[in-house]
């Protein structure tokens, strides 16, 4: 379906040169089957997202810069042909699937892009109703699409890119924001559409332990222009994206590498390891209270009458499904989000009532879309900014993002980031502010196993008697590295607060990888594994 011959890619800069020294990719070779399902990762900024580019026309019809190579699509050679030309025959939904919607409605959206294309009412009625029972919308084409929850707004996405007849479909992100009911649905859906559509599906993600015993192979973009294709278990030499599983083999020796949760735990039982037990950090005094806070939209009672307290010294995970009241949450308790009634007492008062710089010096939050919090024309910029706010010495910031990701030019746009290293520079934005509560919403979404190690290594050190972190997310493992205690919330209300050891804890619904395979009492994580 996809063959790829010495495919080249490099961006320039504004004087027409390449930025970099080497290309975003470098002569690159693979193939990809009819109804092969394909993951493709890498570090964070490897050039997964323009990969997929090049394989739909937007790089560098959208993008800019400079393609080479041959592209050939179903045995046409596309390389350099406007996206248009590639339509109907490839899909594309992007990281935030909501932010590409045209319509309000969900047929609306559906048929969109086969009214652009010119196809026959006639036909359109047919695939709608074809796709619509097949990924599960019928009972929901007459919603708006504001309504649904995220895994259903996938599939919408998923039908409108598909109803042009496309037999190749990319996605970027698609399960990083989706709850683990949401992400097995989307999941399970794109199995089926592999094996009994043909369809090629090639799938970027960073969430790697929910995808890799589904998928038929792996591509890596490894970030220095290279860019391979093999076997699941023959990938992940490079620890920076090597998921849960993967990096307990390569840490206890396993050969070959366990790919299934059901492969990693036949292997535990034969030889278990030695561990530390998990330590639990003990909180301080009170250092925010929420006093029966209430948010409602409309007729929607997003968070019911709440009261709960942070305690300095802890970590704190909200957990929920999607739509569960998460982020309505958090924005409320940092001051400048909807409430219905209820407040939030603090050492400063509450959050609401004070200015904005008053706020910040209080509550700082990262929000799932980082880059609403990026402004300025270069990295550099937005660095130097952010030291004189906080009243820094100057570097601070710098340091701060490049423990998370690595040296970047400091020259290029925060815009030209890739999603994880927006959200890195955005959370050592608000970390340099030291506010004694932190709140993060889906703080890892599209960052590689090693960010979110050199993350959780950046809030261990935040632990203060004088500060609490909240912690909104849908990552069970990285909840599994940093937390003190886990709050679910369903509904709007909080029906679980409890140690992460019982909540994430071998047997429990949200069980992280590694506890299930290690079949001990509480909850173990890979750094506790002492060989």
């Amino acid at each position: 379906m996809i063959e790829i011959k010495n495919l080249s890619f490099s961006y320039l800069n504004a004087e027409g040169k390449q930025k970099s020294e080497n290309p975003q990719l470098n002569r690159v070779n693979l193939k990809i089957e009819a109804g092969e399902f394909v993951l493709v990762c890498g570090p964070t900024g490897s050039g997964k997202s323009t990969f997929l580019q090049t394989l739909n026309g937007l790089a560098p019809n959208f993008t800019g810069g400079v393609i080479t190579g041959e592209l050939l699509i179903n045995g046409v050679d596309l390389l350099g042909a406007e996206p248009h030309e590639f339509s109907h025959l490839i899909g594309y939904v992007n990281q935030q699937p909501e932010g590409a919607f045209v319509a309000d409605l969900v047929l609306d959206e559906i048929v969109y892009s086969a009214e652009q294309l010119a196809i026959s009412k006639e036909q359109i009625a047919k695939d709608v109703q074809r796709l619509s029972r097949l990924l599960g919308l019928e009972d929901m084409l007459d919603s708006p699409l504001a309504t649904l929850s995220g895994g259903q707004q996938q599939r919408v996405a998923i039908a409108a890119a598909l109803i042009a007849g496309a037999k190749v479909l990319l996605l970027d992100e698609p399960t990083s924001a989706l709850d683990l009911q949401g992400a097995t649905e989307v999941l399970t859906l794109l199995q089926k559409l592999a094996k009994e559509e043909g369809v090629s599906i090639l799938l970027a993600e960073h969430r790697i332990s929910r995808v890799i015993g589904s998928v038929d192979s792996v591509i890596v973009v490894h970030g220095d222009g290279l860019v391979t294709k093999g076997k699941p278990a023959e990938q992940f030499n490079d620890t920076r994206f090597a998921p849960p599983i993967i990096e307990l083999g390569q840490k206890l020796g396993w050969n070959p590498l366990p790919i299934s949760t059901r492969q990693a735990e036949q292997l535990w039982e034969r030889a278990p390891a030695a561990f530390e037990p998990k330590t639990i950090n003990q909180p301080s005094g009170i250092v925010c209270e929420v006093i029966d806070l209430e948010v409602t939209f409309g007729l929607v009672s997003a968070v019911k009458k709440t009261n709960l307290r942070l305690f300095g010294n802890q970590i704190t995970a909200l957990m929920g499904e999607n739509g569960s009241g998460k982020t309505s949450l958090c924005w409320a308790i940092q001051g400048s989000g909807t409430r219905t009634s209820g407040g939030v007492k603090t050492s400063a008062g509450d959050p609401k009532s004070l200015s904005v710089q008053e706020r910040l010096a209080v509550t700082t939050m990262v929000p799932q879309r980082a880059a609403d919090l990026l402004f300025l024309n270069s990295l550099a910029d937005e660095l130097h900014e952010s030291d004189t706010f906080a009243k820094v010495p100057a570097g601070t910031t710098a340091n701060l993002f490049q423990k998370l990701t690595g040296r970047i030019d400091t020259s290029i746009h925060p815009r030209d980031l890739s999603a994880g290293q927006q959200l890195s520079l955005v959370l050592a934005l608000q970390l340099v502010k030291d506010a004694p509560v932190l709140i993060l919403d889906e703080p890892t979404r599209g960052l590689d196993y090693a960010a979110k190690r050199a993350l959780a290594n950046q809030l261990d050190l935040l632990r203060d008697e004088k500060r609490s972190v909240l912690l909104a997310t849908h990552d069970i493992e990285f909840v599994a590295m940093v937390a003190d205690r886990v709050l679910v919330l369903k509904e709007g209300l909080i029906i679980q607060d409890s140690s992460p050891l019982e909540v994430l804890g071998h047997g429990s619904e949200l069980a992280s990888q590694v506890a299930e395979v290690t079949n001990e009492p509480g909850l173990i994580t890979i750094g506790q594994i002492l060989k």
